[in-house]
């Protein structure tokens, strides 16, 4: 469990696990669930707070305060969360002013945390540092 004491490092996370990183398969077997306007609202760094017209619930996210200020600059408010998926879609801007860009999708958990990792034993992928994106 991460608490305020636990040293962690979401930009280097591995785990495709709730409250982690969000494998693009994951993303396209969920694209059709069900989706809802919400509201976010930071609750610690590690969790949220997501309303919508189903669910108003604490949810676990590896970056939580980056997630809501992700929320803050959503275009057009744009924010979604699928209950079934357990997913958050946040508009995001393009690559070039006055372009949208895509649906930033994070995995939220309902459970409390587990420290991040560069390695998802269960998964078989794994990160090395430096080597992202090659």
């Amino acid at each position: 469990m991460i608490n305020e004491n636990t040293r962690y490092d979401p930009k280097h996370c591995g785990l495709y696990k709730p409250g982690h990183k969000t494998h693009f398969v994951q993303c396209n077997v969920m694209r059709d669930k069900k989706r809802y306007p919400a509201e976010v609202e930071l609750v610690s760094p590690y969790s949220v707070r997501v309303k919508t017209e189903v669910q108003d619930e604490i949810l676990y996210y590896h970056d939580a305060v980056n997630l809501v200020l992700k929320c803050t600059v959503a275009v057009d408010d744009d924010i979604a969360f699928s209950p079934e998926a357990q997913l958050l879609y946040v508009k995001t801007d393009g690559p070039e002013e006055g372009i949208k860009g895509a649906w930033f999708p994070a995995y939220l958990s309902k459970d409390e945390l587990i420290m991040c990792d560069e390695v998802d034993r269960d998964s078989g992928y794994f990160q090395v540092r430096g080597h992202e994106g090659q």
